[in-house]
């Protein structure tokens, strides 16, 4: 009578191990935008600001790159500036974080909330209601 309950058992927990992991990978894979921002090479800023305030003009002619180690670069007439960026797969959310003394350092240095990706733009939000929208170069 046992051996029927424990095989019966074992089955399910071998479905519910495989149907678990299955979810996470699809989960992570889906929502990463590691791969789309780091394949695609250089990025501009399309929007910039909040519901009140347009602050695109702060970004023009920059040029945005991001690589898999966590570097990120705004270059712009031969000149470069240097950041740390970080993707987490769970909040959905990047973090940026360009060096002191940067004209970024007070308008990207936050945490943002991943809206939207296509192949050809990002849609990000931040807590401060602030609204980035970067497109492929």
């Amino acid at each position: 009578m046992k051996k029927p309950f424990i095989v019966f058992a074992l089955k399910c927990s071998v479905i519910i191990y495989f149907a678990a992991f299955s979810s996470i990978d699809k989960f992570a894979v889906s929502r990463s935008v590691t791969q789309q921002i780091v394949d695609k090479g250089y990025w501009k800023v399309n929007c910039f600001g909040n519901p009140a305030i347009d602050n695109s003009c702060l970004f023009e002619d920059y040029a945005f790159s991001f690589d898999a180690s966590g570097k990120v670069s705004a270059t712009k007439n031969g000149t470069t500036i240097e950041g740390h960026w970080l993707e987490d797969n769970i909040s959905r959310s990047i973090t940026i974080s360009f060096n002191d003394n940067t004209p970024f350092e007070q308008k990207l240095n936050t945490k943002w909330y991943i809206n939207a990706i296509d192949n050809a733009s990002i849609s990000l939000k931040s807590d401060a209601s602030e609204t980035l929208l970067i497109s492929k170069l």
